[in-house]
């Protein structure tokens, strides 16, 4: 009896395992539209009929994934929505809406003494225009990359433009 106890008592350890590990994935009931521009699709196919726009921060029931889409309820209406439109939880207020190149991103209000934080915008940190010095170069004054970076955060993008770029690539939802 106890050679039958050594095998039960790994197989159930091994289902309570998978049963700790199922809870979270199973625990998921719920998701946010996190994109701009996200559709509700009557299949889990970029090209299927759309059944309703979505906006930024809406809550959507999940009532299942396949593949890279998620099988979701929102407003009344059933559909599929692409993964990378959606997040586990909602976001801010201040990254929902904004139709700029960066959503929402506004204008660059960095300081000379905030771009530390930020050295991949080339030229707005004290030590790249000391590296510019060093290499014999004369530096850019800050405000030109300032100006630089305001200009590319106030171009805009039509979502047609978006989605053809996306299509054409045959990235995320049109992947396949």
């Amino acid at each position: 009896m106890k050679r039958h106890m050594k095998p039960l008592t790994t197989y159930l350890a091994c289902l309570a395992c998978l049963a700790l590990f199922a809870v979270p994935a199973l625990a998921q009931d719920k998701l946010y539209v996190a994109s701009e521009g996200a559709k509700l699709k009557a299949d889990k196919s970029a090209s299927s009929d759309t059944v309703a726009e979505l906006a930024v921060g809406m809550e959507l029931k999940v009532a299942g994934q396949e593949e890279s889409w998620y099988k979701v309820t929102a407003g009344g209406k059933s559909g599929w929505i692409y993964r990378g439109k959606v997040a586990a939880t909602a976001p801010e207020p201040s990254k929902q809406g904004g139709g700029d190149l960066f959503g929402g991103a506004g204008s660059s209000n960095i300081m000379v003494s905030e771009a530390d934080s930020a050295r991949s915008m080339r030229g707005l940190n004290e030590s790249e225009q000391q590296a510019a010095k060093a290499a014999g170069r004369a530096p850019r004054p800050l405000s030109d990359y300032k100006q630089a970076l305001d200009k590319i955060l106030a171009e805009k993008v039509d979502k047609k433009e978006i989605e053809n770029f996306l299509k054409a690539g045959r990235i995320g939802e049109y992947a396949k």
